[in-house]
């Protein structure tokens, strides 16, 4: 069986723009206090904001598949906070950015929209 830390966001950080590493560990560690051994689905960026998608939660306890009301609604905030927090933070260097582009949106801050 694969070990829950290979499946966790730090085997995920580049899957995104350096910028958004330091978003990604403080979601990772806000996860382990509220849910220690979460798995990650997928780690992407979409729509110029910073996607984590997490699979399913089995209790490692009781064996039972899913998580409290409660715990969904801790951890929806948790990663909606890091999705907002990518809307305005350069994916490339992590200065403050904004939405870049029509075709396809990245949050770029003006140094490095310019350069695209």
């Amino acid at each position: 069986m694969t070990n829950v830390a290979d499946r966790q966001i730090p085997e995920y950080l580049d899957f995104v723009g350096p910028g958004w590493r330091d978003i990604l560990l403080r979601t990772h560690a806000e996860l382990l206090a509220v849910l220690p051994n979460y798995q990650v689905a997928q780690v992407k960026e979409k729509y110029g904001m910073l996607d984590v998608n997490l699979g399913g939660y089995v209790d490692p306890v009781t064996g039972e598949f899913g998580i409290s009301r409660e715990l969904g609604t801790r951890v929806s905030a948790i990663l909606s906070a890091a999705r907002d927090e990518s809307r305005r933070t350069c994916e490339v260097c992590g200065e403050p950015g904004s939405e870049t582009g029509q075709a396809w949106i990245k949050t770029l801050c003006p140094d490095h929209a310019r350069r695209t």
